[in-house]
């Protein structure tokens, strides 16, 4: 029993440390979860941004499509004035320049408030650009470093769990089963009983129970948490035993 119990603690050790292991791995990617959060949200006021702005520039070709004929109209209406013929015609040609005039000149003070705005703008979308160019290359940057993490760490757990089958091939078939079913449940399958008490779950034995433990003899198993029991040899005795 001495000999399966020992085997059963080395095989523990190997889960708990690939266990740790596959846990730090899990971890990894989440350290860099807020930044590409931020990296998306900036992205996408980015995008917003530029539409935007593309819409603005719209907006100005369009007046200034407007303008262009309007001073087309204003011209025609110049040449009407000229071939006016009574007051009228004078009249009317004289209104229809008033109003073109006035309409050119509020449209082109509207443009040049765009202007304006547009350069703004494009000051802006550019130093966000730059902000977000900054935020990727640093998410790429510390990608690169856990990949490089994240497979040292697939090593490692590589290496502690190359031994693992041979010390499954030792232990007895029935035992290996009770002892990855109490570790799936509970996280440690093996445990000391120390004055009596289960150090996995932190309650007394009953006294027959603590006896059978300290004996050795058969593996036992605790009546609360089913964690396979042990009793840790005496450093003297064990020894002198050698």
């Amino acid at each position: 029993m001495k000999e399966q119990l020992r085997l059963l603690q080395q095989l523990q050790d190997i889960d708990t440390q690939t266990k740790e292991i596959r846990k730090t791995i899990e971890q990894v990617p989440a350290q860099l979860a807020p930044a590409k959060q931020d990296l998306e949200k900036l992205a996408g006021m980015l995008t917003i941004e530029r539409q935007q702005l593309a819409d603005t520039e719209a907006w100005r070709a369009e007046q200034e499509d407007i303008v262009n004929r309007e001073e087309e109209a204003l011209k025609n209406a110049k040449a009407k004035l000229q071939e006016a013929k009574n007051a009228r015609d004078f009249g009317a040609a004289s209104r229809e320049i008033d109003n073109k005039k006035r309409s050119i000149h509020d449209r082109e003070q509207e443009i040049l408030k765009v202007y304006e705005a547009l350069e703004i703008g494009r000051a802006k979308l550019a130093s966000h650009e730059e902000d977000v160019a900054k935020l990727r290359a640093h998410v790429e940057s510390e990608e690169a470093k856990f990949a490089d993490t994240l497979k040292e760490l697939e090593e490692q757990a590589k290496a502690v769990t190359a031994g693992r089958a041979d010390v499954e091939a030792g232990i007895d078939k029935s035992l290996l089963k009770r002892y990855n079913t109490v570790m799936q449940r509970r996280g440690t399958a093996v445990v000391e009983v120390r004055d009596g008490v289960c150090q996995g779950c932190h309650m007394s034995l009953a006294p027959q129970l603590a006896i059978q433990v300290a004996r050795g003899e058969s593996i036992q198993s605790c009546r609360q948490c089913n964690r396979l029991l042990f009793v840790p040899e005496d450093p003297a005795e064990e020894s002198q035993a050698s």
